[in-house]
C-alpha cells in the first residue's frame, strides 16, 4: 500500500511526523511519500528522527486564483454566519479576519462578507461554490505539476494532515478526480466550527465523538459514516520515557531552583495582546509572596511570537522568571513566516520536560491547559481584562465555540482579579486536586482515549480504507 501524506507547513511535522504514526503506518506495509512545503531544514530534521519515509516531493509554491481566493473567502463567511445560528453563539464571528491592512485585501473581505450574506440564505449555493472552487484550483498549473508525480507513485490513499490549508486543494481534487481515496485530520480541537474545511474528503479522522457530532451538524453533506473517531497522535510524548530529564537535569540546564515549586506561564501568539501585562500582573503578586515559600515563574513563550513585547518585563524579573525558549527554527535567521518556521525534535523533550517538572501552568485559555491534564496537573486561566475597554474581552474568549466542551465541569481554576493570582497559585500548588479537579473528565470528551494510542488506530483506520472495496 502507498500513502501520500500533505504537509502543507511546519505546524504539523510535531504531531505527526515526530511521533509514532508514521512507524505505526510502516509496521502495515505503508510505502509513505510526503508531499509539503516545508524548509530543506525541517525535511532533513524529519529525517534524522525516521528513516521510514520513502520520498519528500515539494509542493511549489503558487498563488491561488483570484476568483478561487474570492469564492473560498465567500464560503466562509457564508459557512460562520450559519454556524453562529445552529450553535448559538455569536463568537463564532470573532474568526472572521477583518482587521486586516491593505487596501486590495479589505475590499476582498468587504466583497467576500456582501456576497456571503446571500450566499449563507441557501445551504446548496455554498455546495455549489465548494464545488467550483475544486474545480478551479484542478486547473492550476501546480495541479498539472504534480499530477505527474501522484501518477508515478499511485498512492490508495492521500492523507492532508492540515484540513485548513489551501496548498492541499490541488493535489487532494486530482487524487479524487483519478479515483484514489482522499482523507484529512481535523488538526486541532477548535477547528471545525471555524469553516476552515478547504476540499471535500472520503474519509474524515476525528478527534472525539464531540468533534465528530460538531461535523455532523455544521457538515450535514458529509457521511457520518466517513467519520471516524481516531483522536489525535500530539499527547503520546508524555508516555515516551526516553524524552524525560531528571528534575536536577532540566532545572540545571535553564537555571531554575530545584527546592522551589514551579509556575509555567505559556504565552498566545501576538494575536493575544495582553499576555505581557498577565506576565507582569503574574510577576508583581508571586513577588508579595514569602521568599521562603515563593514559587518560580518558567516562561515559554508562543513560538510565532517574534515581537520582543516580553523583553522588558522578563528583564525586570529575571531573578524569578526562568526562560525556557521554544525550538522552533527557520531556515532564515528572523524568519517568522508561518510556513518556513518548524519544531526541531528537541522542542518535544523541552515541552515534556517542561510540564513534567512544573506544578501548575497559567495563561489565558492557552492548549497549554490539555498538556497539564494529561500528567493530571492543573491550570489557571486568566479571567480579567487588564484594561478597560479591552480589546480582547475575556468575556467573549471564554464563550469561543471550543471552551464549551468544559460544559459544566471544573476543567481548570480562574484567576477574576490580579489580586487574587498568588492565593490561587498557591492553592494549586498546595493543592492540585482542588483546582480544576474535571480535567481528566475534560480530556476524555476532547480526545479519544487511551491518548498513548491515537497513532496506532489513525493508521488501523487507514488501513482499513485501502483494503476496503
Amino acid at each position: 500500500m502507498k500513502i501520500i501524506l500533505i504537509i502543507p507547513d511546519g505546524v504539523v511535522v510535531r504531531n505527526y511526523l515526530y511521533s509514532d504514526f508514521v512507524n505505526e503506518l510502516t509496521q502495515r506495509g505503508f510505502e509513505i511519500y510526503v508531499f509539503h512545503q516545508i524548509p530543506n531544514a525541517a525535511v532533513a530534521e524529519i529525517k534524522t528522527v525516521s528513516q521510514d519515509i520513502k520520498e519528500f516531493i515539494f509542493i511549489p509554491y503558487f498563488t491561488e486564483p483570484f476568483i478561487a481566493r474570492i469564492i473560498r473567502e465567500v464560503v466562509v463567511y457564508a459557512r460562520l454566519l450559519i454556524n453562529k445560528k445552529k450553535l448559538k453563539n455569536e463568537t463564532i464571528l470573532y474568526f472572521w479576519s477583518r482587521n486586516q491592512k491593505g487596501f486590495k485585501r479589505k475590499l476582498l473581505l468587504n466583497l467576500s462578507e456582501f456576497l456571503g450574506f446571500f450566499v449563507s440564505k441557501s445551504y446548496n449555493a455554498i455546495l455549489f461554490l465548494e464545488k467550483k472552487y475544486d474545480n478551479l484550483m484542478l486547473k492550476t498549473n501546480v495541479a498539472q505539476e504534480l499530477s505527474k508525480e501522484i501518477d508515478r507513485i499511485q498512492p490508495d490513499i492521500v492523507l492532508n494532515l492540515h484540513q485548513r490549508s489551501m496548498t492541499s486543494a490541488p493535489i487532494i481534487n486530482y487524487s479524487k478526480s483519478k479515483g484514489i481515496k482522499s482523507a484529512t485530520v481535523i488538526y486541532s480541537w477548535d477547528n471545525v466550527p471555524k469553516a476552515r474545511l478547504v476540499s471535500s474528503y472520503d474519509y474524515y479522522f476525528v478527534w472525539s465523538e464531540l468533534m465528530k457530532n460538531e461535523l455532523d451538524l455544521l457538515y450535514p453533506e458529509i457521511d457520518s459514516n466517513k467519520v471516524m473517531v481516531v483522536g489525535t497522535p500530539q499527547f503520546e510524548f508524555y508516555f515516551n520515557k526516553k524524552l524525560h530529564l531528571t528534575k536536577s537535569e532540566f532545572f540545571e540546564k535553564y537555571k531554575l531552583d530545584v527546592n522551589k515549586k514551579t509556575i509555567c506561564f505559556s504565552s498566545n501568539d501576538t494575536s493575544s495582546p495582553y499576555d505581557p501585562t498577565y506576565l507582569e500582573d503574574l510577576c508583581e503578586e508571586i513577588s508579595k509572596i514569602e521568599v521562603a515559600v515563593r514559587p518560580q515563574i518558567l516562561f515559554r513563550i508562543n513560538p510565532f511570537d517574534k515581537s520582543g513585547r516580553f523583553n522588558c518585563i522578563l528583564e525586570k524579573y529575571k531573578n524569578l522568571v526562568s526562560v525556557v525558549n521554544p525550538d522552533w527554527r527557520t531556515e532564515t535567521e528572523g524568519d517568522g513566516n508561518f510556513i518556513n518556521i518548524f519544531p526541531s525534535y528537541n522542542d518535544i523533550s523541552l515541552l515534556v520536560n517542561t510540564v513534567l517538572h512544573s506544578d501548575v501552568v497559567v495563561n489565558l485559555g492557552s492548549t497549554m491547559a490539555h498538556d497539564f491534564a494529561v500528567l493530571d496537573k492543573p491550570c489557571l486561566y486568566f479571567n480579567y481584562d487588564p484594561e478597560v475597554n479591552s480589546k480582547l474581552p475575556v468575556k467573549e474568549v471564554y464563550q469561543f465555540q471550543h471552551f464549551r466542551s468544559m460544559n459544566n465541569l471544573e476543567a481548570v481554576g480562574w484567576i477574576t482579579t490580579k489580586l487574587e493570582i498568588g492565593a490561587k497559585i498557591l492553592k494549586a500548588i498546595e493543592e492540585p486536586s482542588q483546582i480544576g479537579k474535571d480535567r481528566s473528565k475534560w480530556m476524555e470528551l476532547i480526545v479519544k482515549h487511551p491518548l498513548n494510542e491515537n497513532s496506532k488506530n489513525l493508521a488501523n483506520e487507514l488501513e482499513k480504507t485501502c483494503t476496503s472495496v
